[in-house]
């Protein structure tokens, strides 16, 4: 094995050429050794396969990318003398699928920094780590169908946990804490002329987490940083807000252990669709409204009123909701400008609709976790560092491939994914649907419905996965055609 050595005269020489010199002749050795290894491979399965089976039609050169560069390798095509199709028995020997051109330990680095920074900067990364570049919109591409997978493996799991077919990932705990908010990130324009103009100019980003307590994030010094214990984070993208309270509760139980916890608290913003996804999906739940989205709406409605604002403030955090309610009421009643009254009627109904939250806040005796607010930082990491930054938009694909691939991420479950989940089969217990209305009337020997109330829907099961099947069999509309 011979290779090239650049000259460089003494005088040109510097440590950084030579060490320039000593990686590009590493990299080349790795791919003769790795090239060679494949030859070898290759020919060993040639000598030992089953004869009068496959027909050798000779070899045929494939170019494959690797975390060190690019290599270009000779293998065998066989054709199958029942089915008459081709084969290689290298790349099924060495899993590498059809059409293949790049390994997973490359792409699995690509994927990485891509959730990190923009395209075009992986492009440059990649050619330093690995000596080849790729186009960004290769790396892009390689991002949507990576999570393509992840949500495809997700949504297996989530029917698991609905049919009660799962293990629990942790022991009950004596407390859950779950939050829950959405962002908006641009929408890429699409259309041009008056289509442009009524088309979306936002994609809803939704994020929600759990955990089970705080605890210090180093064990030397005074340990006031703090971390989630057991925190885990789900994402969507332009989904129903029940839709996605439904499947954070489904993943909660199964990570937290939801329904035999004893205490449950749930943060969110005030949204109305997490209050209704509290009393659907986390019944045995109380809800937190977080304060920082509270004194944000008040700063807001009284952006000109300074001493206004305190005087809200104070009567809130004393649980004095009715007075600070009638002090509002009281400003829009004096208020001229049309634009001062919308935001005071809306500070206004704010605040009526999260009174429950605001007391629940003010009166939790549990004093070292009253106050949401973890979700903020979260959002930053999953969505505001990467997709939010200047001249950026999203597709809708874009956006959930680049959270799907974060979300592993800060879940501590990356290594796990390209170990072993992946590729892994996940088997569904099938169980029937019921029977819909139109087809129970079709039957002539019902004639009639029994009306019951179903016990478990409100006792100390309420907030279970079964419990869940049989509250959404309730939601059926019995008399549709």
């Amino acid at each position: 094995m011979c290779l090239p050595v650049p000259k460089v005269g003494i005088e040109e020489l510097t440590f950084d050429t030579l060490e320039s010199m000593i990686h590009e002749i590493g990299d080349r050795i790795k791919e003769l050794v790795m090239e060679r290894a494949l030859r070898d491979i290759d020919d060993k399965l040639r000598i030992n396969r089953q004869k009068g089976e496959l027909e050798n039609k000779g070899k045929r050169a494939k170019y494959f990318l690797v975390c060190f560069g690019s290599i270009r390798y000779k293998r065998t095509r066989y054709r199958d003398t029942k089915t008459g199709k081709a084969r290689y028995l290298l790349d099924e020997a060495l899993g590498i699928k059809e059409n293949q051109r790049i390994s997973l330990k490359r792409a699995q680095i690509e994927i990485y920094l891509a959730s990190l920074s923009p395209y075009r900067k992986v492009v440059k990364q990649t050619e330093l780590i690995g000596g080849y570049r790729r186009s960004h919109e290769s790396i892009r591409q390689s991002v949507i169908k990576e999570a393509e997978r992840i949500i495809a493996h997700q949504e297996k799991e989530l029917e698991k946990i609905r049919n009660l077919d799962y293990e629990e990932e942790a022991e009950p705990q004596e407390t859950v804490y779950v939050e829950s908010d959405s962002t908006f990130i641009k929408l890429q324009k699409r259309y041009k002329g008056k289509k442009r103009r009524k088309s979306k100019k936002t994609i809803e980003v939704k994020i929600g987490i759990g955990y089970t307590d705080k605890e210090p994030r180093y064990n030397w010094g005074r340990q006031k940083s703090k971390k989630l214990k057991d925190k885990f984070v789900f994402t969507s993208v332009s989904s129903s807000g029940r839709q996605f309270m439904e499947k954070l509760s489904l993943i909660t139980e199964k990570k937290l252990s939801l329904s035999r916890a004893k205490k449950v608290f749930f943060g969110g913003d005030g949204s109305s669709w997490i209050i209704k996804g509290i009393k659907d999906y986390f019944p045995k739940a109380t809800y937190l409204l977080c304060l920082f989205h509270l004194y944000r709406n008040i700063k807001e409605a009284l952006s000109s009123r300074k001493e206004e604002q305190k005087i809200i403030k104070k009567l809130l955090m004393h649980n004095k909701i009715d007075q600070a309610l009638r002090r509002i009421k009281n400003m829009f009643k004096q208020a001229r400008d049309k634009k001062e009254k919308e935001y005071l009627n809306n500070l206004y109904t704010y605040i009526l609709n999260n009174r429950q939250g605001i007391t629940n806040v003010i009166t939790i005796k549990d004093k070292r976790m009253k106050r949401t607010g973890a979700i903020e930082p979260n959002i930053d990491k999953l969505v505001a560092h990467r997709m939010k930054k200047r001249g950026m938009s999203w597709s809708i694909k874009g956006a959930l491939g680049i959270l799907k691939i974060q979300e592993i991420i800060l879940n501590g479950e990356w290594q796990d994914w390209w170990q072993r989940q992946r590729d892994e089969k996940i088997e569904i217990n099938y169980i029937p649907p019921p029977l819909s209305a139109a087809q129970v009337l079709k039957d002539k020997a019902v004639s009639s419905f029994i009306e019951a109330q179903i016990p478990s829907l409100r006792g100390p099961d309420q907030d279970k996965p079964w419990v869940g099947v049989l509250r959404e069999l309730t939601r059926a509309r019995y008399f549709s055609q």
